[in-house]
């Protein structure tokens, strides 16, 4: 039996680039960790509500509903 901590979801991404991708969220600290489309990412940009992951493997192919 494995135990997860508590992860947040998030569904929509207001924007994606090469590296990167943008989405609104609260509570969230520089460095923390992210899977995004199964893809790991780091947060490296938080703007009021407005954050930046930065997507290690890239964002080809990643929609803009993904979680």
């Amino acid at each position: 039996m494995s135990s997860q901590a508590f992860q947040k979801v998030y569904t929509k991404l207001t924007n994606i680039t090469k590296a990167t991708v943008s989405l609104t969220a609260k509570d969230v600290g520089y460095d923390e960790m992210a899977v995004v489309n199964g893809r790991m990412a780091q947060v490296v940009k938080i703007v009021g509500d407005q954050v930046v992951l930065q997507v290690f493997s890239g964002t080809e192919g990643i929609p803009t509903n993904a979680r």
